[in-house]
């Protein structure tokens, strides 16, 4: 990500999201935010509703897990956290329409 962008943008991966990992292993969010296995596609999905720009950079992985690909540059919301909480709550709203909507 370049330098100018510094302090306009963030990076998100989607292990920021992802139920299955401890906070150790690279999840930012709450457990009760949180979804099994998050999609890129479907954070990038809501990220374009919201506003965010999304930037999808698909060959990047995650420092704390090489077998997470991908990563989303998106413009900031105040801070870091609050971006990612807008995002979670979105994201488990989606999650569970699905959910209904397959059972």
């Amino acid at each position: 990500m370049s330098r100018e962008y510094r302090g306009k943008r963030i990076v998100i991966y989607p292990a920021y999201f992802d139920a299955n990992l401890s906070r150790r292993e690279g999840r930012r969010i709450p457990k009760h935010l949180a979804i099994p296995n998050p999609r890129l596609e479907d954070i990038v999905e809501i990220c374009r509703k919201l506003g965010l720009n999304p930037e999808v950079e698909a060959d990047k992985v995650y420092p704390r897990n090489i077998f997470s690909k991908g990563r989303i540059i998106v413009d900031k919301r105040g801070s870091k956290i609050k971006t990612l909480f807008l995002i979670a709550s979105e994201l488990k709203k989606q999650y569970r329409q699905k959910a209904t909507t397959a059972s």
